[in-house]
């Protein structure tokens, strides 16, 4: 007999973000008067708003790689010249911006490795990742400080320096577009997984070498629905929802989806 459960819909945060309305960003800026602000604090607040549904809030992405490059001392066009160091102020206020929104949301980072900095300090790329993942992990500890929950850390795939350097229990990585390696090296440090329906058949064939607690389909449909929920317990069998340019309707409509009859 089919039963109906209601999923649990996470946010894994943005792809990117819309160009935005010039009417909404004028009145936005209107009422950010003695505050600190500029398109990246508009974009985490518009990401956030939207996602009135979502049950586990996720804000930032891919698209606050710039934020991130620009609070790590040491960089200059691009190019690490110096040992690099984390200049917390604006992910800071970041952090305390979306506290302010809503209470329990996670931020969305850039993998180290994604951001595209060039190395002009180590001369060697091991040693490089793992002087960003320091400096991450002050940031993290920053944000988590100011009332951020926890990180998602967003790259098609992961060096084993950062999966071994930035595992953490309220880090979660999450691969878009990775395949059988990517997916496997995320579980061989995490018990929980996120992934688009495409890849759940890669999913289902390493699974059985691995502990998983958790499953989160991205974007789902019915039929992916059926299909998990027949290999993982309802409790363990999440909704999820990385944004690419999208605002209200998405998550409402995810959120509609995720009352499933399976």
């Amino acid at each position: 007999m089919k039963r109906r459960y209601d999923l649990v819909l996470r946010s894994l945060g943005s792809e990117y973000m819309s160009e935005p309305d010039s009417k909404d960003l004028a009145k936005w800026i209107s009422g950010q008067r003695g505050s600190r602000c500029d398109l990246i604090s508009y974009n985490i607040e518009k990401s956030l708003l939207a996602q009135k549904k979502a049950d586990i809030p996720c804000t930032g992405g891919v698209y606050y790689s710039a934020r991130v490059s620009e609070s790590i001392g040491g960089i200059k066009s691009g190019c690490l010249c110096s040992e690099p160091y984390p200049v917390l102020d604006d992910i800071s206020l970041d952090a305390q911006r979306v506290r302010k929104l809503r209470k329990g949301c996670y931020m969305a980072l850039p993998a180290p490795s994604s951001l595209g900095i060039q190395d002009y300090y180590f001369n060697d790329h091991a040693d490089l990742i793992s002087a960003l993942c320091e400096v991450y992990r002050k940031m993290m500890r920053e944000q988590r400080d100011r009332g951020i929950k926890g990180h998602i850390v967003v790259s098609d795939r992961f060096s084993e320096v950062e999966l071994e350097e930035l595992s953490d229990p309220k880090s979660f990585f999450f691969s878009p577009s990775g395949g059988s390696k990517a997916i496997s090296s995320i579980l061989e440090y995490q018990q929980d997984i996120a992934v688009f329906p495409e890849k759940l058949d890669i999913l289902f064939e390493i699974m059985p070498e691995y502990e998983i607690n958790s499953v989160t389909v991205v974007d789902p449909g019915e039929s992916d629905y059926e299909r998990v929920l027949s290999e993982f317990d309802p409790d363990s069998v999440l909704s999820g929802g990385y944004c690419r340019g999208c605002g209200m309707d998405y998550w409402e409509n995810l959120k509609e989806k995720s009352y499933v009859v399976a």
